[in-house]
């Protein structure tokens, strides 16, 4: 974290705060100790001392005596609002997967976690495919892709396509008939895995995509998080204005993206 200007302990507290934003620790067990926070980021146990106050002040964690330190219960995230122009993102999304190459990094199956089986419309527990790839351009990383798909795709899902096709192509071949999506565009800090796939320093700004994918029927078939590099990536949405009654507005009309 040295080539990050903030403090220590605010770069770990920014980390940390991501983290339990997107539900990283459960509410109903305990975080790892300082011990073991300070290996995972590199700092000294004081550091992470000091960014757990910061977060206990803002009511995100909860110290509970002779139990250790849990996440506290913020309620659900807000619903997710439905993409304006599906056809523009799916041509997007096929084009970038003929432009880009992809690496699978990592492929489990898992019980869902609170955040992931809220997103996913799924029990909390319920088993899903994780698997983590990087897309590149010309040979370097602009993408960390997370992704989450329920247990009955996954198990038709082949390791090696993971490693060699986009997911659109992959649904399209299982004749899963992609309807919709659902996605949000923020910012985002680099944690350590991110980092290193990333070739970036921990703490390093990226921008941060969370889509969700739904079938014909509206059932979510993949929960994907994707960081990216925005060095080596930009997203751009072109807009069209229309005159409606009252006032006039603006609306997609293409998706594009661009790498460098």
């Amino acid at each position: 974290m040295s080539d990050n200007p903030l403090p220590l302990y605010h770069q770990v507290y920014l980390l940390l705060k991501q983290r339990l934003s997107a539900g990283g620790f459960s509410t109903d067990t305990a975080m790892p100790g300082e011990n073991a926070l300070a290996a995972e980021y590199g700092v000294s146990r004081l550091t992470v001392r000091r960014s757990l106050e910061a977060l206990e002040r803002e009511g995100l964690i909860v110290r509970r005596q002779g139990r250790g330190t849990f996440a506290a219960d913020r309620g659900s995230f807000g619903e997710p609002q439905p993409s304006s122009d599906m056809d523009a993102l799916m041509q997007h999304l096929a084009d970038m997967g003929m432009q880009t190459q992809v690496k699978l990094v990592s492929l489990d199956i898992e019980a869902a976690s609170s955040a992931v089986a809220a997103s996913m419309e799924l029990d909390v527990g319920a088993v899903v495919h994780r698997s983590v790839r990087i897309r590149s351009y010309d040979g370097l990383p602009f993408s960390y892709l997370t992704t989450y798909v329920p247990d009955d795709i996954g198990r038709q899902i082949a390791r090696a396509d993971l490693g060699t096709r986009s997911l659109l192509a992959i649904f399209r071949d299982l004749g899963l008939k992609v309807a919709r999506a659902e996605q949000a565009i923020s910012a985002s800090l680099a944690d350590r895995l991110a980092a290193a796939a990333l070739e970036v320093s921990v703490g390093s700004a990226l921008l941060s995509l969370r889509r969700l994918v739904r079938d014909a029927s509206g059932r979510p078939i993949e929960w994907l998080h994707a960081l990216y590099r925005p060095d080596r990536y930009e997203y751009r949405l072109d807009m069209q204005a229309h005159d409606t009654q009252g006032e006039p507005h603006w609306l997609p009309s293409g998706v594009f993206t661009k790498f460098s």
